[in-house]
């Protein structure tokens, strides 16, 4: 009950953007209430890459959605990823052509270490 009485306060406040006539005036607001949602559209997706309504519909789907995403060719709505990770550090050493890396030292390798990377992997691809 309190989710669709949320989506219908959201509901409702965005469909008075689709009439400007006189919504300024009374609520004494210097911008009409589609210049608010166009511009918190715009903040929300420089920190987020997702806009308000995409916020809103990944809250009730309980999927991760965007309409960036759907604009490059992908789903609007995703599942989320709940697969743990682990973090896997790797060796890596440099070579004539490249640089190679290992999931363990190679002590006789020492003089072309040059570090270690750490990777965010899901568990199921541990071996």
């Amino acid at each position: 009950m309190r989710h669709a009485a949320i989506c219908l306060v959201a509901a409702s406040s965005l469909l008075s953007a689709c009439t400007t006539h006189g919504t300024e005036e009374a609520f004494h607001m210097p911008y009409t209430p589609i210049t608010a949602l166009v511009l918190a559209d715009g903040v929300s997706v420089m920190a987020t890459s997702k806009t308000v309504e995409d916020h809103v519909a990944g809250w009730v789907t309980g999927q991760d959605c965007s309409v960036i995403r759907a604009a490059h060719g992908g789903d609007y709505c995703v599942a989320k990823d709940k697969t743990p990770r682990v973090a896997v550090v790797s060796y890596c050493y440099k070579n004539l052509a490249k640089t190679t890396c290992y999931d363990r030292k190679v002590d006789s390798d020492a003089s072309v270490y040059a570090g270690a990377r750490v990777d965010m992997v899901p568990i199921n691809a541990v071996r």
